[in-house]
């Protein structure tokens, strides 16, 4: 089977055996994607099985897909961003940066993320990264943990190119501010 004669029998007759066909395929990419986002084992975990529980309840109610993941990442990233809205509601943790925070223009590309080798930083890269606001910490983690171009964030996000580019400036920029500061802390 392949996922296209999958996608069609989940779509024709809501067939269990080509969903978990995409499960399969499917189910260690949406882990590391839900444990980029939440941080946490367990809670990547329920959201995985949330978020196919949910896609193959929604799948019929579609007409035409011709790739799974994209479809299927909107409802892991609701999933997860549910999770960290609850998460958010009982420990009263605040993931987001203030909307009024500027920040300086060195004028130098001081992109942070080149700069981290060992794997000390990288503890402190994904404590940093859940500071950001979930969409500059969602690009950031698709370009740089999962290697995808712009065309690749733009077809699984449903966003243009362009919005791409601008959408990982701007997650650049916080995090290098997010990073000098902790810098100056230490």
């Amino acid at each position: 089977m392949n996922e296209q004669k999958a996608i069609r029998l989940c779509l024709k007759d809501r067939d269990p055996i080509g969903f978990e066909y995409l499960v399969q395929k499917y189910r260690e990419k949406a882990f590391y994607h839900a444990i980029s986002w939440l941080n946490n084992h367990e809670d990547a975990l329920d959201a995985c099985q949330e978020s196919f529980t949910r896609a193959f309840g929604a799948i019929t109610r579609v007409r035409e897909l011709k790739r799974f993941y994209p479809w299927f990442y909107v409802i892991l990233r609701n999933c997860c961003m549910n999770i960290l809205a609850d998460r958010s509601k009982n420990t009263k943790i605040n993931y987001g940066l203030s909307q009024d925070h500027e920040t300086a223009d060195t004028g130098k590309d001081d992109n942070a993320l080149s700069h981290i080798e060992s794997s000390e930083d990288n503890r402190n890269i994904h404590e940093l990264l859940q500071i950001l606001k979930p969409e500059f910490k969602e690009i950031l983690i698709l370009k740089y943990f999962n290697d995808m171009n712009y065309d690749e964030i733009g077809t699984l996000l449903g966003i243009p190119r362009g919005t791409v580019m601008s959408r990982l400036y701007h997650a650049r920029k916080a995090f290098h501010d997010v990073y000098i500061k902790k810098c100056k802390e230490v």
